[in-house]
């Protein structure tokens, strides 16, 4: 089933990974989220962005964005060290969370 949706979801940006591509609207659905860095990443990889790790990620589908959260993101709405996470669509946000 999670290996299903492969096409379905594109990654943008990924700090810690170097991952910056532009944005593609032709996946209108997105996913950005913020966490607290692991405690053996080297932070200073992290320090222009505040020390936060960023992911940004579009998916065809809200479904799509849903299945990346949960298999291929390890279910990121518990994960401890999320800090935001706001996923949007054509209609605009659809889910946010925020935690201090």
């Amino acid at each position: 089933m999670a290996e299903d949706i492969a096409d379905e979801f594109k990654l943008i940006y990924h700090n810690a990974s170097n991952i910056d591509l532009p944005d593609d609207p032709s996946f209108p659905f997105k996913l950005g989220a913020s966490l607290r860095p692991p405690e053996v990443m080297d932070k200073a990889l992290l320090l222009p962005n505040g020390g936060v790790e960023k992911l940004v990620v579009r998916g065809t589908t809200q479904e799509a964005l849903e299945q990346f959260i949960e298999f291929r993101a390890h279910r990121l709405r518990s994960n401890m060290r999320l800090l935001s996470l706001t996923i949007t669509g054509p209609a605009g946000i659809i889910e946010q969370i925020k935690r201090d």
